[in-house]
């Protein structure tokens, strides 16, 4: 016969590993969400929140290995951080790039091309030195060089 779990336990076992789902999928929420983009942080995600259920059921679970309703309790966790939180943050961090990151970015190519405009306006400015021709080619009581 298949050792069960007493509900309280169970109970127990899958809200620890919606927490430390969501705790992960929290993170997760930062990146980007779709196209080539999101392949990496979604592997490092899926491995993290394995890892993490993985360790607790090795240490703090009551059966002391993977069971499926953890895995799946800790993805669920994680997908809903990710959902729920995803759309503010990056509404978050489009507003700190309009705010802060863009203008500071503008502000540096416009010191850029002043510096360049000076550099350039003091090299017009100075007087450049006569390019002679070779005295070795120049003819002798001539003008005209060769």
């Amino acid at each position: 016969m298949i050792p069960v779990l007493p509900p309280a336990a169970l109970g127990q076992e899958i809200a620890a590993c919606t927490v430390l789902g969501a705790s992960i999928g929290a993170l997760r929420a930062v990146f980007p969400a779709r196209g080539r983009a999101a392949f990496v942080p979604d592997l490092v995600w899926m491995g993290a929140v394995l890892a993490a259920v993985q360790s607790y059921a090795a240490g703090q679970s009551s059966a002391g290995v993977l069971r499926w309703y953890m895995a799946a309790a800790a993805f669920a966790g994680a997908g809903a951080a990710a959902f729920v939180l995803g759309a503010p943050l990056r509404a978050a961090g489009g507003v700190l790039q309009r705010r802060v990151l863009r203008p500071a970015e503008r502000r540096r190519a416009r010191r850029r091309k002043a510096r360049k405009l000076r550099r350039s306006a003091k090299r017009t400015a100075k007087k450049r030195k006569k390019n002679l021709p070779n005295q070795r080619r120049m003819m002798y009581n001539s003008y005209v060089s060769k």
